[in-house]
Order: structure tokens, then C-alpha cells, then sequence
């Protein structure tokens, strides 16, 4: 043992109920005034009194910072002050193999951790842990028993405290055997009752009660020992510079692989982001081809259409249509035109135009008169006129089944398609089947009605611009 002993809480000048703000405080304050760095301008002998005090001064707040270590400090301070029992019977009846621990609970039993210091702390606890060791190998022998072997704890003998330059492995060995430390010894000495006065028991009853309680007593003896010894080891534990250096080296560990686990995410998660931009432009290039190649297989048949004609994709214009799949004959052409009205063609075509009215023929039966109101016009027609509807009706018969028979003969010419697009639903099957399947739905029908319809007013309209161009030559 090293130094005067002297209570913590002496060294830090506070209360011994003072809470952990105050130990703060105390501490800082006397830390900062006996710091190597603030004695620089003392004498030497200055110096080391100060270094002395300045240990003193860490070995308390360490102490008395840490609420196990205090409240331990706080049972045992009397002992400790006084300096221990040092392995030997006491007044209290404890055993010469209960090697007194008590001292070892103070950072003034050694002096630094040089291993050039007899001192030391190496040495001063390796020397405490064979002492242990030693009460119980003592204690487990004068009990009777022979064979060492057979010691509970003989494997403590095998593992060394070691010094500062000792393998990690060898000290981690060490403070897993004495952490799982339990007691070989009988504690007997701690019985209520002796055996001649279990032998003169009254009866059975009250010898069992007697061997009870020493059995109590025994046991909670052997667990306060092996609570002390567990403390210190923990005390040691905490002051080894050797914990402490591989705690820092596995705090570093950590925090590397820490930063490289979040690097790797990071690289992760830029490629696939480029995964995905890369995937993307393949799908833009792919659906690219796709469109070629569907242009080119007639999807859009652009070749079928005139030069000079707009196609209609959708929108709001008008334009000319190529209708693929049900053919139209000439008798249903004719039969479509003769049931519409001929209102449309009289609104197209002014019977009052100037040009007209020059080419004006007499009626074999004489002039006709019209009464508009009160005035009257005199039209005298060369043709009748039943005759010149008639003839307008022919042309425009004629025309529309040229065109008709035109787009039978191209839609038999075409080559069998890649797709098949119904124009009225503005539909694109990849199959015949497909394609019959779907002029055969409701929703075709009533769309191709429509479409139908649609086309037999823009034939008409053709028909009727034909018939003008015709009439406005001869002119």
C-alpha cells in the first residue's frame, strides 16, 4: 500500500450527501488549481505534492461519480479508512481465508502504471488476486479435502492479471474467470449454532431449525463474498488502461465500419439510380424501334395514302380515311345515297346564280311561274326538270361508286398486314381473330353506324364539289 488513506470526500471539501452537481463542481475547481499544466512555476518538492493531490483528486470524483462505486464506498468507508483487515482473523470473526479486498477499493493502493515501479498498479493487484486465490485453495484443503482437482475454482490459478504489454486476449481471459467468481469455501465460521448445540437440541424440530439458519447464514455470507470480489474486479476493470485502450479501439472499429456501411449504402444507391436512368433510356430506345418497326410492318400505312391528302389521327380536322376490314358494294352505296334527301345538294347549289340563269331552256308546255310574295319570276327550263335531277342523281352515283370500287380494288391489292386497326374505334389487333372478334362487340357496331354514316355525308360532298367543277367547265 501506497500514501495516507484519506476519505474522497475529505479530498473533493464537500459533504458526504452531496449530490452529483456539487461533486462536479468540487472537482473542477480543484482539478483546475492542481493541474501539472498550473505548477509549472512551483519548486519541485511543490510539484509533487501537487501531482499527489491531483491523483487523490481523480481517484474521488472517479469514486464517487459512478453511484455503484459510492454506494459500495458509502458501506465500507469505515474499513477502508482504517485500512483493512490484510487476510488476518479480525475482531468482527472473519476468517484468515477471506483475504480482505477492502484497501484495493482505494486508487492510492498503487502507484502508476509503470512497470519499472514494484508498486504498480499491475503488480500491486496481480499480488491481491493470488492472495484470493490462495484463501480459498487454504480454506478448501483444511476442510478435507485433498484432491485440488476438485476445487470449484481451480481454474483461477490458470489465468494472470498480466502487465501493460500483455496480449488482449490474455487479459479479456482473465476478467471472465474472475467476473463468474463464486466461493468454494463453507463459511462455517459464520453458525449460530455450533455442532454440540445442534446435538443438544430438545427434540428433532428444533435441530432443523437450527441447521436452517446456519444454512441462511452460510449462504448469505457466501454471496456477500462473492459480491465483494465482483466489485473489484469491476473497480480494477474501470481503472485498466487496457480496457480502456481496446474500448477505444472498439468505438473506432464501430465508427469506421459505421461510416463504410453508410458509404457502401451511399454506392448503392447511386448505382441504382444509374441502374434505373440507364434502364430507362433502354425502354425509350426500345419503344423507339418498336415504332419503327411497326411503321414499317403497316401499322400506319403512309404509303397507301395520297400525297396531297391530310390523315386523320384523331383530331378535330377532317380528312380522308382509308377503312380496313368490311367491304361496301355498289348497290349498298346506291341504295344509302337514294335514301338520303336531296335538300342538301338543293342548299349547296343557288338556283339564283347569274350563271345558271343564262342557261335557262323553254318547256315544251310553256313558261313556268313562281309567286315569291307579291313579286313573280318567269323560268323557262330547255331541260325538265325531273330530267336534270335525274342526271344529277346518275353523276353522283357514278362518282361515288368509282370511288367505292377504287377502295375495294386497294384493300384487295393490300398485302396481309402486321396489325389490324379498325379506323371508326381507332382500335390496333395483333390478330384476325382479334380483330373479327371485335367487329362482332356492341360498342363496334353503333361506332361503325356512325362512321359509316360520316362517310356517306363526305361522299356526297365530294360528289356534289364534282358535279359543280363539272357544270362551272361547261359553263
Amino acid at each position: 500500500m501506497t500514501g495516507q488513506i484519506r476519505c474522497h470526500y475529505d479530498v473533493l471539501g464537500i459533504e458526504r450527501d452531496a449530490d452529483a452537481a456539487i461533486i462536479k463542481k468540487a472537482h473542477r475547481k480543484l482539478a483546475l488549481r492542481h493541474h501539472p499544466d498550473k505548477t509549472v512555476c512551483m519548486d519541485e518538492q511543490q510539484r509533487e505534492e501537487s501531482a499527489t493531490e491531483f491523483k487523490l483528486i481523480q481517484a474521488a470524483y472517479e469514486c464517487l461519480s459512478d453511484p455503484v462505486e459510492r454506494k459500495w464506498y458509502d458501506e465500507h468507508r469505515d474499513m477502508i479508512l482504517r485500512g483493512g483487515l490484510h487476510g488476518s482473523q479480525g475482531a468482527d470473526g472473519e476468517s484468515s481465508f477471506l483475504f480482505d479486498v477492502t484497501p484495493y477499493h482505494f486508487s492510492g493502493c498503487y502507484d502508476g502504471y509503470d512497470d519499472n515501479n514494484h508498486e504498480n498498479f499491475y503488480s500491486v493487484y496481480q499480488q491481491c488476486f493470488e492472495c484470493i486465490f490462495n484463501g480459498e485453495k487454504d480454506g478448501f484443503i483444511s476442510e478435507g479435502n485433498i484432491d485440488l482437482s476438485d476445487m470449484p475454482n481451480a481454474h483461477l490459478s490458470e489465468v494472470s492479471f498480466g502487465y501493460a504489454n500483455s496480449d488482449w486476449e490474455e487479459v479479456s481471459a482473465f476478467y471472465n474467470s474472475w467476473e463468474a467468481f463464486s466461493s468454494c469455501l463453507s463459511f462455517a465460521w459464520v453458525d449460530t449454532y455450533h455442532l454440540h448445540d445442534i446435538r443438544e437440541a430438545p427434540n428433532r424440530r428444533i435441530r432443523r431449525l437450527m441447521e436452517d439458519d446456519n444454512r441462511k447464514k452460510r449462504k448469505a455470507a457466501k454471496k456477500e463474498r462473492v459480491e465483494e470480489i465482483y466489485a473489484l474486479v469491476q473497480f480494477v476493470k474501470k481503472r485498466d488502461p487496457r480496457v480502456r485502450a481496446q474500448r477505444e479501439q472498439q468505438l473506432l472499429d464501430q465508427a469506421r465500419k459505421e461510416a463504410k456501411d453508410k458509404k457502401d449504402a451511399e454506392e448503392r444507391k447511386k448505382n441504382r439510380l444509374i441502374a434505373k436512368q440507364e434502364w430507362r433510356i433502354q425502354q425509350e430506345i426500345a419503344l423507339a424501334e418498336q415504332e419503327a418497326t411497326d411503321l414499317d410492318a403497316g401499322r400506319i400505312r403512309l404509303a397507301d395514302l395520297d400525297s396531297d391528302d391530310d390523315y386523320d389521327y384523331g383530331g378535330k380536322g377532317k380528312g380522308r380515311k382509308k377503312k380496313k376490314g368490311k367491304k361496301r358494294g355498289k348497290n349498298n352505296n346506291r341504295n344509302d345515297f337514294e335514301d338520303e334527301d336531296m335538300d342538301e345538294f338543293d342548299a349547296s347549289v343557288d338556283v339564283t346564280d347569274t350563271s345558271a340563269a343564262e342557261a335557262e331552256n323553254d318547256d315544251a308546255d310553256g313558261p313556268e311561274v313562281e309567286e315569291n310574295g307579291n313579286d313573280s319570276t318567269l323560268i323557262s327550263d330547255d331541260v325538265d326538270e325531273s330530267e336534270s335531277n335525274q342526271l344529277v342523281n346518275d353523276d353522283v352515283e357514278d362518282n361515288i361508286e368509282y370511288h367505292s370500287i377504287s377502295s375495294e380494288e386497294e384493300s384487295e391489292s393490300e398485302e396481309e398486314p402486321d396489325s389490324w386497326r379498325c379506323e371508326c374505334c381507332r382500335k390496333d389487333f395483333k390478330s384476325a381473330a382479334q380483330f373479327e372478334n371485335h367487329t362482332k362487340s356492341k360498342k363496334h357496331k353503333e361506332k361503325w353506324k356512325q362512321y359509316e354514316k360520316k362517310l356517306q355525308t363526305e361522299a356526297k360532298q365530294k360528289a356534289v364539289e364534282d358535279l359543280m367543277d363539272e357544270i362551272d367547265g361547261d359553263n
